[in-house]
């Protein structure tokens, strides 16, 4: 571990789709840059990898005496939870996931709470009454990001018919593509896609098309400006620099599990760019923030405790 006079050092092993995903992973590297400037912390970064190779980075970090090390993503439980266990007086931390250990630090997000908005969103702005959805991977976390989704949808309209389609991985934009253009061409005129870098694929589907679509992870309306409504952005850049700074602060809290929604700053809207603005009119904003405000106040409850 370091002394009072050395750096932090933080190790963080990448979820699927690494570095370059304009997304999740991305997110978490903007988190630790951001500890860099104000803290002048070091950090060392690990792409995923097999069972074995991921177990070995974790192992290296924790040898090597890190003060933190994370691991990204549901996929990084058992390999967390395994060397935790052997490693019981190292601190680690898992994102977007829990593991159950008195010296890991969990963090998960109430992304059901952006997804039921931006369904909303879909449901107000869908013109063909089909809308779609494409996942990568159906992890469980995916899988509440559609329940939410389908829910703010049938908020607004339960007879608007909703596709759905998983890539099944979450590094295949090609894939995510032909999914989004198989929905596209079967009237959806609204996507949503949670699918990391397969979504890279998907917004460029919905150019071609001249359709609507809703990002999540970053704010990729540079990408597509006359087709990205908005992007459900999910803060993990937040999360890694909060747990980051209770270690730095002796405040880290192992056994804990720590939850992010609206009123935490785990999620945000993007702001919705002038060239969708003939879609996304000042009435359908108003609505939106009104519900969004109800939904992160609890007044309108999202159920998605039965998606595993």
């Amino acid at each position: 571990m370091s002394t009072d006079s050395s750096p932090t050092r933080v190790g963080l092993l990448m979820g699927v789709g690494g570095l370059g995903d304009q997304s999740f992973n991305d997110s978490a590297y903007l988190g630790l840059q951001a500890l860099q400037r104000q803290y002048g912390i070091k950090f060392e970064t690990d792409t995923w990898g097999m069972l074995n190779q991921n177990l070995a980075t974790l192992r290296r970090w924790a040898d090597a005496g890190f003060d933190l090390i994370i691991g990204l993503s549901y996929g990084h439980v058992p390999t967390i939870g395994q060397v935790a266990a052997e490693r019981p007086d190292q601190r680690f931390a898992i994102v977007d996931a829990v593991v159950e250990a008195p010296n890991v630090w969990s963090t998960t997000f109430r992304e059901y709470e952006g997804d039921f908005v931006v369904g909303v969103l879909a449901a107000l702005v869908t013109r063909t009454q089909r809308v779609g959805f494409v996942g990568g991977g159906a992890t469980p976390t995916v899988r509440r990001i559609e329940a939410g989704y389908a829910q703010g949808i049938a908020y607004i309209n339960p007879n608007i018919s909703v596709f759905s389609d998983y890539v099944g991985v979450f590094d295949d934009p090609v894939r995510g593509r032909l999914l989004a253009e198989t929905q596209y061409a079967s009237g959806a005129d609204v996507i949503f896609q949670a699918a990391g870098r397969c979504g890279l694929g998907a917004i460029e589907a919905a150019k071609s098309f001249g359709r609507y679509i809703i990002s999540t992870g970053a704010d990729h309306s540079e990408l597509a400006p006359h087709s990205v409504l908005t992007s459900r952005v999910k803060r993990v850049d937040n999360a890694v620099f909060d747990v980051a700074e209770a270690v730095m602060l002796g405040r880290f809290q192992g056994g804990s599990v720590h939850s992010y929604g609206f009123a935490e700053d785990g999620l945000t809207l993007a702001a919705f760019r002038p060239e969708v603005a003939d879609v996304v009119t000042p009435d359908v904003r108003e609505r939106l923030e009104k519900i969004q405000a109800a939904v992160s106040a609890g007044q309108i409850e999202v159920n998605v405790e039965s998606v595993d």
